[in-house]
């Protein structure tokens, strides 16, 4: 099932970056940005959060963001561990299931644009240390972020276009947070 707007997710429950058990049920009641991200390692996807944790006090009080990773737990909290405290909860998806759940694709000429239309991130990212050493999972995964009200309902969806790196803008996010 691809994800659209006016939709009920079901409970996502998956392990944390730290171990610990999430369920999206949760934080019902707040307004969510979820992300459907790549491997734990890639440059563009950690960048993103970088910038989003950068970012987090200019969205709402009643606003989260939770990132998924096709990645395992012990790889995930290596590369998350970067970021110091995040404002945010990252998860790990070691077994593509919610991505597979949710027919979040996977495009291989969707990586090559990105790492030529998106070339000049690349750089700023490893320079921050986000250099994928170890890729544990699909890195061909085209992002997916997905806007959810405080009622659990699909409020947009984006799916990645032009390349694997696409998001929501931040224009889009905080609007959507401060509403």
């Amino acid at each position: 099932m691809r994800i659209k707007k006016g939709d009920l997710l079901e409970d996502i429950v998956l392990p944390k970056h730290d171990g610990t058990e999430f369920k999206l049920s949760d934080v019902k009641g707040k307004r969510i940005l979820l992300t459907f991200y790549r491997v734990a390692g890639c440059s563009f996807c950690n960048l993103r959060i970088n910038e989003l944790q950068k970012r987090f006090t200019e969205f709402g009080d009643n606003f989260t963001h939770i990132g998924i990773f096709h990645s395992p737990v012990d790889n995930l909290e290596k590369y998350m561990k970067k970021h110091g405290q995040l404002p945010f909860t990252i998860l790990a998806d070691e077994d593509f299931a919610y991505f597979k759940k949710y027919n979040i694709q996977r495009s291989f000429i969707k990586l090559l644009a990105a790492m030529l239309l998106k070339v000049h991130k690349i750089f700023p990212a490893m320079m921050k240390g986000y250099i994928p050493l170890t890729i544990k999972g699909h890195f061909d995964i085209a992002v997916t972020d997905v806007l959810i009200n405080e009622d659990g309902i699909v409020d947009d969806v984006f799916y990645a276009k032009t390349d694997v790196a696409d998001h929501f803008s931040f224009d889009r996010v905080k609007e959507f947070s401060l509403l």
